[in-house]
């Protein structure tokens, strides 16, 4: 992978405030970044002088919005008002993704539940799925479905049982391997299966982790800089340049000196999810530049 034109992070990995991520990724030569929460505020709940904001600031300076990352499907499936409600703010983030020439909108696959996903509920998450890939493509915007810990899909294995119910166009999989290490039981090491998933990856997370023995648990997993968790990020670069891959890696830290409460890593807003959160981010950012200079 070549740095910086691989790679672009997300806003909040570096501050909540518009001129400090302006100032960040010009610095590192990123072309832009994704977008998250801004000003205290959650994705789902920017206002329009916010978006009018980071939109004059991509003209001005040149830079692409690479992603709206949204909330939505992190819901439970099982309460139609919940996946109602989280359809209309997947209709709002259409206009938000319009307002930001931005063409990629990460979605979830409904909270996870105490056991495998069925064929049946597999089937019920690709139609709801579905529902927004065809709102999306009608506004030439791609969905991003994103394998999360907290969510019904969120090994590499569940990702392979989703793929043929959904249509040929209009998503992708936006590909976190480090989010396997939090799922409970998962396969390891946590990227086996990507030669299978890298036809359907169209954005890709970087971030890392490590596991530790947890009460109750098989284990936990605690946020490291990237690089020197469990996800064998040199080695992983490699295989993703090695498939072809054209897409873009996305820092998503998550990383903290003085650790985030654990909560705000499933919905990582505001200033305390964004506390420390610079420091981290160049500290990872330097590594990966290391990671990716080495043969």
């Amino acid at each position: 992978m070549k740095f910086p034109t691989s790679f672009t992070i997300i806003s909040d990995e570096i501050s909540q405030d518009l001129p400090d991520v302006r100032r960040f990724v010009k610095n590192f030569g990123f072309t832009g970044f994704e977008l998250r929460s801004m000003a205290g505020r959650a994705f789902k709940d920017l206002t329009p002088a916010d978006i009018a904001d980071v939109a004059a600031l991509a003209k001005a300076e040149g830079l692409k919005i690479h992603g709206c990352a949204s909330p939505v499907f992190k819901c439970d499936i099982d309460k139609p008002d919940e996946i109602r409600a989280h359809v209309e703010i997947f209709k709002r983030s259409i206009e938000t993704a319009k307002a930001l020439n931005c063409d990629l909108i990460r979605v979830f696959t409904f909270l996870r539940q105490p056991t495998a996903p069925t064929a049946a509920t597999i089937d019920k998450i690709a139609t709801h799925l579905r529902e927004l890939i065809d709102l999306a493509s009608a506004a030439g915007i791609r969905v991003g479905v994103e394998n999360e810990s907290s969510c019904i899909i969120g090994t590499g294995e569940e990702v392979l049982q989703l793929i043929p119910k959904l249509p040929a166009k209009g998503w992708g999989i936006i590909w976190d391997p480090c989010n396997i290490l939090f799922v409970p039981g998962s396969n390891f090491p946590p990227a086996k299966l990507y030669a299978q998933l890298a036809p359907h990856i169209i954005h890709i997370h970087a971030k890392d982790a490590v596991r530790r023995p947890g009460s109750g648990k098989d284990y936990v997993a605690d946020p490291v800089p990237v690089g020197v968790g469990e996800v064998n990020w040199r080695a992983h670069f490699k295989e993703i340049e090695q498939s072809g891959y054209r897409g873009l890696i996305s820092l998503e830290t998550h990383w903290r000196v003085v650790q985030i409460d654990e909560k705000l890593l499933h919905l990582p807003a505001g200033y305390n999810f964004s506390k420390g959160a610079e420091e981290a981010s160049v500290a990872c950012l330097r590594n990966i530049q290391a990671l990716c200079s080495l043969p």
